[in-house]
C-alpha cells in the first residue's frame, strides 16, 4: 500500500508542477508591472498538492490558528526537516507569499526545480559557502520590499532518524544580520506516517507548532553559536511535546 501511494503521490506532485508552470509562464507578463506576483506562485503548487497528497496519505494535520495569526512578516521560518512532504505540512502553516530556500540540486527535477526557479526562490550550492550566504544576504532586500516571509530547513538534509541533525549557520545569519525575526515550526514525527522516501505512508495525525518569534536584532555581528544551541534545544523539546500530543491524538482516532 505504502508503495501505491508513494506512486500517486508522484503522479500529483507532477500534475500539480505542470499546472504551477503553466500558470507561472503565463503570469510572466505580468510580473514586470506587479513584481510581488512572481512570490505568490508558490502557493499555487504548494497548496492544491499539500490538500491532495494529506488526503491521500491519510494524514490528519493539526494547527493552532492563534499561533499562525501571530507570525510577524517579513520574518525567517525554520523548520526541521523529514521527509518529502514536509513542505506539504510545514508550509500550511506559513502565511501567504513565502520564498523558499533549496539546494541548486533542485534544478534538475524537471517541472518542480523550473517552477522553484521561477516563483523566485532561493537556490544555492552547498559546496559555495561564501556564495550562497552573498545569496542569502542579498535576497534580505526582496523579502522587506515585498514583505515576505524566508523559509529554510536548517538542518540541511533530511533526517533519516526522525531526531534533529544539527543546524546549519545560514538561516541563523540572515535573520541576525537583516534583524528579521525567526520563527521555530516544530512538526511532529513522520516515521510510518508519511515518510515517502522509505514509503512509511501509514498516515495518522500531524501535529505542526510554531513556537514565539526570537528578536535576533542584538545578534548582528556576534558569534551565532549560543543562539543556534538555545533555539536547537528549544525545537528538539518542543518535538517531544508535539509527538506525545500526535500519539494521543492517534489513539483516539
Amino acid at each position: 500500500m505504502g508503495l501505491l501511494k508513494a506512486f500517486f503521490l508522484l503522479v500529483g506532485f507532477i500534475s500539480s508542477g505542470v499546472f504551477a508552470l503553466l500558470v507561472g509562464f503565463v503570469s510572466l507578463p505580468l510580473l514586470p508591472l506587479i513584481p510581488s506576483l512572481r512570490y505568490r506562485l508558490n502557493e499555487v503548487f504548494i497548496r492544491p498538492f499539500s490538500v491532495y497528497a494529506r488526503a491521500l496519505v491519510g494524514l490528519k494535520l493539526v494547527i493552532d490558528p492563534a499561533q499562525k495569526a501571530s507570525i510577524p512578516r517579513p520574518s525567517v521560518m525554520i523548520g526541521n526537516h523529514q521527509s518529502g512532504l514536509d513542505f506539504a505540512l510545514i508550509s500550511q502553516s506559513c502565511p501567504t507569499g513565502v520564498l523558499i530556500v533549496g539546494k541548486r540540486e533542485l534544478l534538475r527535477i524537471p517541472l518542480f526545480g523550473w517552477f522553484f526557479w521561477l516563483a523566485g526562490n532561493l537556490l544555492i550550492d552547498r559546496k559555495d559557502r561564501s556564495g550562497s550566504l552573498a545569496k542569502l544576504s542579498a535576497v534580505r532586500d526582496r523579502l522587506v520590499e515585498h514583505g515576505l516571509n524566508l523559509a529554510i530547513f536548517p538542518e540541511g538534509t533530511r533526517s533519516k532518524t526522525g531526531e534533529f541533525l544539527p543546524f546549519k549557520k545560514g538561516a541563523f545569519q540572515i535573520a541576525a544580520e537583516s534583524g528579521l525575526p525567526l520563527v521555530p515550526v516544530v512538526c511532529s514525527s513522520l516515521r510510518g506516517k508519511g515518510v515517502w522516501e522509505s514509503f512509511e505512508l501509514a498516515g495518522g495525525h500531524v501535529v505542526v507548532s510554531i513556537l514565539p518569534a526570537v528578536d535576533t536584532a542584538e545578534w548582528k555581528g556576534k558569534d551565532l553559536g549560543p543562539l543556534i544551541a538555545s533555539v536547537h534545544a528549544r525545537m528538539v523539546e518542543e518535538f517531544h511535546r508535539v509527538n506525545a500530543r500526535a500519539e494521543e491524538l492517534d489513539a483516539k482516532g
